[in-house]
């Protein structure tokens, strides 16, 4: 199977009724501040759904997939229909749509079929991302380039490992890496790049360079193996906040707002979400 580029960009950037009412569980108990920073959700998709007064917000955790098999998409546009929203608040920047949802699965995952939804229904569908170049020049700020252009390296091996259809990394990489340097990350020449990352990783981990041998938990954020797990945790608490104030944007702005993002990102936000929504105090 062709891989759009735009798959490869997945994680750049590159994974909820009145305001005084009780929060609910499923069995529905009043869920305490303490169960909700403490919760536990092992399955997605998971769905969190506020009403108050003024909004009625719908927050989509998904698992990112590239499979038109899976459930999980005739899910996600019959929630998108039945509320009617407003906006939609869609992860990863500007996905491409295709001529068909399957097609548009198998290019852009559930991103661009959000899209595709959106425009085939009519709905006004925006990022909530935060422009690359402000990720880049915050992180950049706190640490040293070589070690947040490995993470971003790593970070991306990490995705691409869960697809076996690839037929040349260093393709593809470089092509990561050129969208790194459009975006403004300060790369003067992508392919010499590449392999002074190589050069880099080889001494960083002191192994020599295999992507698919590479073990992703040196990257993801809740690991403490090494400064890149630290490096990846601050940029998605970076994205985080630029999430929270575009749904906080978007809540003053309409009254029903539709939210799809990686199921961990609303692990994390859910509480200042419901905060935000007045299910809980700060």
């Amino acid at each position: 199977m062709h891989i759009n580029i735009f798959l490869i960009v997945l994680q750049i950037g590159i994974l909820l009724v009145s305001c005084s009412a009780p929060m609910k569980n499923d069995n529905n108990s009043e869920i305490s501040n303490s169960e909700i920073e403490s919760q536990q959700v092992k399955q997605f998709p998971y769905v969190l759904e506020l009403k108050n007064r003024e909004n009625h917000l719908i927050v989509y955790g998904c698992l990112h997939s590239f499979d038109p098999g899976d459930s999980m998409f005739i899910d996600i546009e019959k929630r998108i229909l039945m509320l009617n929203p407003d906006i939609v608040l869609n992860e990863g920047g500007n996905w491409p749509v295709f001529d068909t949802k399957k097609e548009t699965i198998l290019n852009s995952g559930e991103q661009g079929f959000t899209i595709y939804v959106c425009n085939e229904n009519n709905i006004a569908v925006k990022t909530f991302e935060p422009k690359p170049k402000q990720e880049f020049d915050f992180i950049l700020s706190k640490y040293d380039k070589n070690d947040v252009l490995l993470m971003y390296f790593c970070r991306q091996i990490s995705q691409l490992q869960r697809n076996q259809q690839i037929n040349n990394f260093q393709s593809y990489m470089i092509k990561f890496l050129s969208y790194l340097k459009g975006n403004g990350f300060p790369i003067i020449d992508a392919e010499k790049e590449y392999n002074l990352l190589i050069a880099y990783y080889e001494k960083f981990f002191k192994e020599e360079f295999n992507w698919k041998k590479f073990n992703p938990e040196n990257v993801w954020p809740i690991y403490n193996n090494t400064i890149l797990n630290e490096i990846n945790k601050e940029v998605g608490e970076f994205r985080d906040k630029s999430i929270l104030d575009s749904i906080e944007i978007e809540l003053n702005n309409n009254r029903k707002v539709f939210v799809i993002m990686g199921g961990n990102h609303l692990l994390d936000q859910e509480k200042a979400i419901r905060i935000m929504m007045g299910f809980l105090n700060e």
